[in-house]
């Protein structure tokens, strides 16, 4: 009987680009509630999720 094959569940390599996407978007999170201003403001910051960026809109 074939046995069944699994994926191991992170790569090293991938594990450390997903904590390095985590960090810039938590930057730039962070960034955009700083130029948010008043508090009832929105956040600042837009997300293109076909290019997968992080912009903040112009003006």
């Amino acid at each position: 009987m074939p046995q069944a094959k699994t994926k191991p569940l992170q790569q090293p390599e991938h594990a450390s680009e997903q904590a390095e996407e985590a960090e810039h978007v938590e930057s730039a999170l962070d960034e955009a509630l700083d130029e948010s201003f008043p508090a009832s403001d929105p956040i600042a910051i837009s997300f293109d999720p076909e290019s997968g960026s992080h912009k903040k809109p112009p003006g």
